[in-house]
This record gives C-alpha cells, sequence and structure tokens, in this order.
C-alpha cells in the first residue's frame, strides 16, 4: 500500500483517490471510521442465521434502555427512520394497531397502503416555513404532504396551530439544523399535543452526545431520527427510531422484512449487530474528555492554519439541540486579498487536488456563524493529514489555480 502521510491508503490498488475528511461525519464519504469491534460483532453475526423480525425488537430494546425511550427500532439510515416515522403516524388509529411485528404476517393489505392509496388517512405533515431543508422529501416519499406554516423568514405558535387541520393532519415534522429563526422543539411539541397529534423530529445528525436523545424526548417529541452511521460510529447504512412504543410498533410493521413502505431499506443481521456494539461503545465514551481532546486538536490545526499568508484561522464551536454539554469544534478559514482566491475557489482545488481533501463551505451541517467561511473539523483526520491539509493550502495560496 501507497503511504499517505504515514496513513495507509486502501483505495490506491481499486485506482481510486482517498479522501482526506476534514468535513465531518458525512453520508457522502461513508459515515464515520467504526471502532473495530464493530466490524468483529458484524463478522460474528454473518456465521449463523436469526430471525430478522425478532433480531430488529432485540435491538430496539436496548436502543431504548440506553435512549431513556419506550421503544426504539434499528432501520437503515436515517431517511429511512423518518420515512417509518411518517407511515407511522399516517396509520394510527387503523387496523394495522391490533397487529404485532412477531404476529401473523396478516396485515400487507394494510402497509400496502402507502403511498399511493391513502383515502380515509390523514397524510399531512405540518413544517415550519423557516425549517424546511432537502430531507423533506422523505415525508413524501411515504406518501404524505407538507404544509408549510409562517413564512422562509419567521413563524409563530399560532402560525403552526391555524396550519392544523382535523381532517388531514397526521402530526408536526422538525428538522434539527443550523437555521436560525425556527421554534424550538418544545414549542412545536406543545402546538402538537394541543391538537392530539405527535411530533417528529429528525435529529439525523445530532447524536453528538448520549444525552441528547434523552434530551429531544423530554422536549416532547414522539419519534425522533437518528444516523447510527454519524457520529455515534455505526455502519454507515444503519439508522435509528425512538419514541413512543404504539408508533415505534407501526413503523416496525411498515419495515424491512416486511412488505411495506420500507422493504426496499434492506438492513442486514450484520448491520444490526454492528449498530448494536457501536451503541455500546458510545454509551461507555466519556463526551466531556472526547470533545474536550477534539477541541485540543482543533485548537492546534487553526493555529498553524493561521500562520498561513492571506489566511485567518480561529475556531468555533457547533451548537448542541440539547444545552450544557461540550460542544463539538471546526477550525474556520477566512481570504484576505493577500490570498488571490475566493473560499470556493480554495475549496474546489482542495476537492481535486490528490489525495482529495474535502472541507464544509456552507452553514448547514455546523452554525450560522460558519457562513463565508471554509470549516475543517480534525475528528477523522488521520496520523499525516494535518500536513498534507496544510502544505496543500499552502501551496494554493501560493500558486492559485487559473479561473
Amino acid at each position: 500500500m501507497k503511504h499517505l502521510g504515514g496513513a495507509n491508503d486502501p483505495y490506491e490498488k481499486y485506482g481510486l483517490k482517498r479522501v482526506i475528511n476534514a468535513a465531518t461525519s458525512l453520508t457522502l464519504l461513508g459515515g464515520s471510521m467504526p471502532h473495530p469491534d464493530v466490524f468483529k460483532a458484524m463478522e460474528d453475526a454473518s456465521k449463523a442465521f436469526v430471525s430478522i423480525p425478532v433480531l430488529q425488537q432485540w435491538a430496539g430494546e436496548r436502543i431504548a434502555v440506553a435512549f431513556g425511550a419506550e421503544a426504539g427500532l434499528p432501520t437503515a439510515g436515517a431517511v429511512n427512520a423518518l420515512i417509518l416515522a411518517v407511515a407511522s403516524c399516517m396509520m394510527k388509529g387503523t387496523d394495522l394497531e391490533d397487529h404485532d411485528p412477531l404476529g401473523p404476517r396478516i396485515w400487507n393489505h394494510l402497509v400496502q397502503r402507502l403511498p399511493m392509496h391513502t383515502e380515509g388517512l390523514k397524510t399531512e405533515f405540518i413544517v415550519q416555513g423557516v425549517n424546511r431543508n432537502v430531507y423533506d422529501h422523505a415525508v413524501e416519499c411515504a406518501g404524505a404532504a407538507l404544509v408549510e406554516a409562517g413564512s422562509r423568514e419567521e413563524i409563530t405558535a399560532r402560525d403552526l396551530s391555524e396550519a392544523f387541520n382535523e381532517d388531514r393532519t397526521a402530526g408536526y415534522y422538525y428538522t434539527v439544523t443550523a437555521s436560525r429563526g425556527k421554534l424550538p422543539i418544545k414549542k412545536v411539541a406543545e402546538v402538537a399535543h394541543d391538537h392530539g397529534v405527535p411530533l417528529i423530529v429528525d435529529a439525523a445528525p445530532s447524536l453528538t452526545h448520549k444525552a441528547i436523545p434523552r434530551g429531544i424526548l423530554e422536549a416532547g417529541a414522539d419519534l425522533v431520527v437518528f444516523s447510527g452511521g454519524k457520529q455515534m460510529g455505526g455502519p454507515n447504512n444503519s439508522g435509528i427510531l425512538i419514541g413512543r412504543r404504539d408508533l415505534v410498533k407501526l413503523a416496525h410493521l411498515q419495515a424491512y422484512p416486511f412488505d411495506g413502505i420500507g422493504r426496499a431499506s434492506k438492513m442486514s443481521r450484520e448491520t444490526i449487530a454492528g449498530l448494536i456494539k457501536a451503541l455500546e461503545i458510545f454509551m461507555e465514551r466519556e463526551d466531556d474528555a472526547y470533545y474536550r481532546a477534539l477541541e485540543e486538536k482543533t485548537r492546534e490545526l487553526s493555529t498553524r492554519l493561521d500562520e498561513i499568508p492571506g489566511i485567518t484561522s480561529g475556531v468555533l464551536m457547533e451548537p448542541t439541540v440539547v444545552g450544557g454539554l461540550i460542544a463539538s469544534s471546526y477550525a474556520y478559514i477566512e481570504l484576505d486579498e493577500k490570498a488571490g482566491i475566493s473560499l470556493k475557489g480554495l475549496h474546489t482545488a482542495l476537492l481535486e487536488g490528490y489525495p482529495s481533501i474535502r472541507t464544509l463551505h456552507e452553514p448547514y451541517f455546523v452554525t450560522p456563524e460558519a457562513k463565508d467561511r471554509i470549516t475543517l473539523k480534525a475528528e477523522y483526520l488521520l496520523e499525516g493529514d494535518n500536513e498534507i491539509i496544510l502544505d496543500r493550502i499552502t501551496k494554493i495560496i501560493e500558486n492559485p489555480p487559473t479561473p
């Protein structure tokens, strides 16, 4: 194997370019870097067979206990969890509630009403206009429709309440993002519950600390979606759904290996076993120590970036959805006239080099404070990556590419 700054490049033999992940945990790059014990658990699970619904229920119980929820369900990624959450709310009050995932499989005619045959079902989910994002599409994939409350600039609790329709509203939908101006989870939950419908919270990238799930549930969420393959360190194609027992059961009835809306999103026995091992490791981690160590690495990187002519660097913190936690840190880059290149140009040049260097040049994943800055996260940098990044940026600033 070729060595790049001391890190093995397992992709060279395939003729592929390694990517230095200086961004964050991104599905585009394969998620996180799971602990070796995760892969050992997956290997062990591959050596025999098991009933998938029983395994899902076993895993869900462990997820629920860990996160202080009534129930849990392993899913094939966070988008799959969101689709199942939406489906469960739409099927609330139907005959599907009479069935059990471990009982006789005689409910196909019920689950296969989604997404096309929704006559008589409540199919609308209310979302804040200031809280729209690309993952809203998952709600529609289940056969639901989004009703926007307020405007794209502002929202009030009255706007949320007035958007409710007794005959059509299945629930409220909230996404944890860096956007400003949205009402908090607690207020949205209050409005939803005043109208007798659940609140789904998509917190896919927010499982940074073990206190996060309990905090969101205590704020009033009825169902919460997380990625298993991001900060928790599970397989990239894993996700988690937690919340009310009745709603999680309805989600399970729609999931793989059954024949509802989630059938196409397979989650192997190996992936489920790997997810639970990652959960165990995550729950044993000292979060404060982990993020203090990360901040130390971040400040070291920022100090060295700041020494490059044309660059001003500092450290910013990513807000957590639950307060009182030591946040994840990023080094940022601002450019002055000496740099001779734009932020977009620098971002692109880093991507196009060898190895490719992925940074963030937009505020969506981090904080509004990242606007007009490039951010770099030290969490997934391998041995020698710092030197490659600093050398590459220095050379680009000294000899900017021709537009």
